[in-house]
């Protein structure tokens, strides 16, 4: 890899960074602008071939790691022995 590569790999790190950065603090200042709603709980319906691990790795993205996602599909849902059935909802947010 050239040095080229490497060099545009840490300028599109550091842009996405920047841009972490900037929506959390537009987040932040428009938190205070008016009044609370109690977020509506996001809900996944299983399909045939679907685990645990597959779905937490489709909502974290490739750059996260699954493995919270994993433990909070468990604990919200009390799943046992990581088995999920087609059909089955599941919450994953509280």
């Amino acid at each position: 890899m050239g040095r080229t590569q490497v060099r545009w790999g840490r300028l599109g790190a550091l842009f996405g960074l920047a841009s972490v950065v900037v929506t959390l603090l537009m987040g932040a200042a428009g938190a205070d602008a008016g009044p609370r709603q109690t977020p509506v709980p996001r809900v996944y319906t299983v399909r045939p071939g679907d685990t645990l691990w597959g779905i937490a790795a489709r909502f974290v993205g490739p750059a996260g790691d699954p493995r919270p996602m994993v433990d909070r599909l468990i604990r919200l849902n009390g799943v046992r022995d990581a088995v999920i059935r087609p059909g089955q909802e599941l919450r994953l947010a509280p």
